[in-house]
């Protein structure tokens, strides 16, 4: 089960980050793959990476959650 919600997070966080950088910022060159699916060679740029989805991702969750608390 926390596998499941820590992917979910993850995907939500790359899609959240993949959103403003192509709509917001839009001379930034970037991908889906890229944010998901970091250099994993490096290791601390793709920990770095994954650390930033995660939570992002987390607190979409956790927003989301409380809403639907307050509102249903």
């Amino acid at each position: 089960m926390q596998s499941i919600i820590s992917a979910i997070a993850l995907h939500i966080g790359a899609g959240m980050r993949y959103f403003f950088l192509r709509i917001v910022c839009r001379r930034k060159d970037v991908s889906y793959k890229k944010l998901y699916n970091s250099d994993k060679k490096d290791p601390l740029a793709y920990n770095d990476n994954a650390f930033a989805n995660g939570c992002l991702g987390m607190i979409v969750i956790a927003v989301l959650i409380l809403l639907m608390v307050k509102y249903l």
